[in-house]
């Protein structure tokens, strides 16, 4: 067989299969077949499948008796299960199929992976809160990045070099999740790009640190989402508003927000708020906020979706009233019963506007959380009510799953993992 390489020809080879069901004996069968698809051999083995490391009770997740063949074609990846950030417990990565049967567990460190990030044969994922790792096909760990005198958190994407930003605290900082570092992919130097004092040094004045605390999260800066090659959005569960950076690697600047006016009013930075051109309730303490370019859209427009936690509460704020702001309506002040929402907002840039598009009420979960996207469909998890659903774009409900375990999901993204284990 090619090997691709300049030796070109091996007749041994070396895979890495997913799949198989734990504690049970699988029956694995391998078809080679030719470049025109005839088949030249076969071989079929048992498999005695190990238990999973971390617990039986997530061989399967709970779920309903409806159709399937509605459901996107991808493996439900279960991202984070209550590992809090400096825990020294062990993770997992879970990944599940279409009928919640687990297909594979992967190990981590501790704390949580955020996403996967997919390039040259290789994913990257965080396996702490210190390292970001690059993982070949085979489980092999080629790359190992470490974040230095910062610690990462909620999120990270790759640049439009690949390189990695991330959402970072500084270590031994007064303040937390406040940063955004750069990665560089080949050397692994890291460069601070943001530091969200420097842009809202009058509002981090107003700010106070709550009883019990440790240190100031006045932004909480919880998602990443590239716009063209220089700008960022990033969503700020703190303040319940979504901010565009631009010039990220030279002058950061802050080029429009969009929250409450009522909540930014006299602070010097209500002029950056959008305008809403309708009368919506306005996302409260909102998670994974995801950039899409549309091309059918005018040059200046484009979509934003995320998950609307619908929790209104700033701790770092405990003056302001959110009960009497005017921006907001049906939306929650606490922990305990609600509903939660998928937002897409259509953003001009052009004429400084926001506009609701499409809203789907889904299990309430006033903290973490997340929503994708994906072949025409919705894939919405509510965190803290440990369970996702799937949905057609017209917010029909075609599945909903749900696990066991801690106390929420943090992210549940589903991944095709084509040209990495599959084709």
């Amino acid at each position: 067989m090619n090997t691709n390489t300049l030796s070109g020809y091996t007749t041994e080879h070396e895979y890495l299969l997913i799949g198989a069901i734990p504690n049970q004996t699988n029956t694995i069968t391998v078809t080679l077949t030719n470049k025109q698809g005839k088949v030249v051999d076969t071989l079929s083995w048992s498999y005695n499948a190990p238990s999973l490391q971390g617990g039986d009770q997530y061989l399967t997740v709970e779920c309903d008796d409806s159709n399937t063949s509605s459901l996107s074609n991808g493996l439900y990846t279960v991202l984070g299960n209550d590992v809090t950030e400096d825990s020294e417990e062990q993770a997992y990565m879970r990944l599940y199929d279409n009928y919640g049967i687990i297909r594979s567990e992967i190990p981590i460190v501790s704390y949580r992976s955020h996403r996967i990030l997919f390039e040259n044969n290789t994913m990257y994922f965080s396996i702490s809160n210190k390292k970001i790792v690059g993982m070949e096909q085979t489980g092999y760990v080629s790359k190992i990045y470490d974040t230095g005198n910062y610690k990462l958190h909620h999120d990270y994407i790759f640049d439009s070099n690949n390189n990695i930003l991330v959402l970072a605290s500084e270590k031994e900082a007064k303040t937390s999740e406040d940063k955004i570092i750069m990665i560089e992919k080949d050397s692994g130097n890291i460069t601070e790009l943001v530091d969200l004092i420097d842009l809202l040094p009058d509002y981090y004045s107003t700010t106070s640190l709550p009883d019990g605390a440790e240190n100031l999260d006045w932004m909480h800066i919880n998602s990443l989402a590239l716009v063209d090659k220089t700008s960022l959005i990033i969503s700020s569960r703190e303040t319940s508003t979504i901010i565009k950076l631009d010039n990220i690697y030279s002058n950061p600047t802050i080029d429009y927000m969009i929250g409450s006016d009522n909540f930014w009013q006299d602070s010097g930075y209500d002029f950056l708020l959008l305008t809403k051109t309708s009368d919506f309730s306005m996302q409260a303490g909102q998670h994974c906020v995801t950039y899409v370019d549309d091309n059918s859209l005018p040059q200046g427009q484009y979509y934003l979706y995320l998950y609307n936690n619908n929790l209104a509460v700033s701790t770092t704020r405990p003056d302001y009233d959110w009960k009497s702001d005017s921006n907001y309506s049906n939306t929650y002040y606490n922990l305990k019963k609600g509903t939660s929402y998928y937002y897409k907002y259509l953003v001009d840039e052009n004429n400084r506007t926001v506009e609701l598009v499409s809203s789907i009420p889904v299990a309430y979960s006033g903290y973490v959380s997340s929503v994708q996207e994906l072949d025409g469909n919705v894939i919405i998890d509510s965190g803290i009510a440990m369970s996702w659903s799937e949905y057609s774009q017209d917010g029909t409900l075609l599945r909903t799953f749900k696990t066991t375990g801690g106390k929420f999901v943090y992210r549940v993204f589903k991944y095709d993992y084509l040209d990495y284990w599959f084709q």
